[in-house]
């Protein structure tokens, strides 16, 4: 019925000739290693498809491929789990098709701006996700979305990892690594957001999460040296 979700396998049969429409908007990534995001309407509801098709022949073919897979298996391990965009399926080896929502990125919210209890709503979807044996380990404040209502969403599960049952040391190692790295880009967000000083907020999340952000802060510093860029600390 139109204005409805429509039922996974009517999507899954519209998304094979989805490019012979052109989308009502496009999104482009915001470099050369990013995914187009092209907005669709398919029978009344609309639609993002994450497309790395726009990119390089060997970008598309090692990286893109890799990363949709990637989050393939992420979303699918999350099913169910609120707050993130309903996944509907792949549309070829270079893209995936999500529930396009209609919300802002925290990045674009001013600090003490947001909703009321955003923060403690980011904390419960991870906190899913870490139960469901997902760890996203790439959040940034671009992939918080916030919906009029004050619905919090996660996009973007490129970079997740997902544990699975039978998972050896060192996926258990990098699982937890991950863990930590989430909910350390929670505090720092949510310390952002209330004016409060991030590496205080690092701090409360546990000395082993702490160690790795200040470590993974000094190697980002030296790289930033390395370009050229200036020292943000110092400015």
């Amino acid at each position: 019925m139109k204005g409805t979700t429509p039922p996974r396998s009517m999507v899954a049969s519209e998304i094979r000739s989805i490019r012979a429409e052109p989308p009502l908007r496009r999104i482009v990534g915001r470099n050369w290693t990013k995914a187009d995001v092209l907005v669709h309407d398919i029978d009344g509801t609309r639609v993002a498809v994450k497309d790395y098709g726009a990119r390089a022949l060997i970008v598309r073919h090692t990286l893109g491929r890799w990363l949709v897979r990637r989050e393939v298996a992420a979303y699918e391990a999350a099913a169910g789990v609120a707050g993130l965009p309903r996944f509907h399926g792949r549309a070829g080896a270079f893209a995936l098709v999500t529930e396009w929502l209609e919300a802002l990125p925290l990045a674009d919210h001013a600090p003490a701006s947001a909703a009321p209890g955003w923060a403690d709503r980011l904390a419960a979807i991870l906190d899913a996700l870490h139960a469901r044996g997902v760890a996203l380990g790439d959040l940034h404040q671009r992939d918080v979305l916030i919906d009029r209502a004050g619905g919090v969403h996660v996009v973007d599960l490129a970079t997740a990892i997902v544990l699975g049952p039978h998972a050896g040391p060192i996926r258990r190692w990098l699982f937890d690594r991950l863990r930590d790295q989430d909910r350390v880009a929670l505090a720092r967000m949510r310390a952002r957001h209330a004016g409060e000083d991030e590496d205080e907020a690092v701090a409360q999340v546990g000395e082993r999460a702490a160690r790795w952000y200040r470590r993974g802060r000094f190697v980002r510093r030296w790289l930033d040296r390395l370009r050229g860029k200036p020292d943000a600390a110092a400015r």
